[in-house]
């Protein structure tokens, strides 16, 4: 299997699995953490594009997915260097890691939005934290499983 697919198919299980989560998180704690959704909220109410979207617009769920795939990408670059076989250590490391530039990711995009969703910001931030530590397991053992299946 090409690298590319092995990259597609980690970023979809893992970024699945990572959405699942916050749906999970979402629902249970009566906020909106659904990253797609706010993805369109705040596109919806930015100034500076000329569109309007839905919450379940299509643009939320491809920009959300196109992350995904940037982070894969990234970890499939560090695969190669530094990673080599991603074990438990590794993987929580790498999760910690895409948690916090996610967090910085999000503060961002609400602070440069002039009317950004409302939600509780630190709740948010608690429970993107674990869905990309959720993120990393499912998108490396995705990964992980095609390179051995591959040999």
């Amino acid at each position: 299997m090409k690298p590319i697919y092995k990259i597609i198919a980690a970023s979809v299980i893992g970024t699945s699995f990572m959405t699942l989560y916050s749906y999970h998180r979402s629902r249970k704690e009566n906020q909106q953490y659904r990253e797609p959704v706010l993805l369109n909220k705040l596109i919806n109410r930015s100034e500076i594009l000329p569109v309007k979207v839905g919450d379940n617009h299509p643009a939320g769920w491809i920009g959300h997915y196109a992350v995904g795939m940037l982070f894969v990408v990234t970890y499939y670059a560090l695969w190669k260097k530094v990673l080599h076989s991603p074990g438990p250590v590794r993987t929580l490391t790498v999760g910690t890691l895409s948690g916090v530039i996610a967090i910085g990711a999000w503060k961002t995009m609400f602070a440069a939005n002039d009317n950004p969703p409302e939600n509780d910001r630190q709740g948010y931030y608690r429970q993107l934290f674990v869905a990309h530590l959720i993120f990393s397991l499912f998108a490396l053992a995705a990964y992980k499983t095609s390179e051995k299946a591959t040999q």
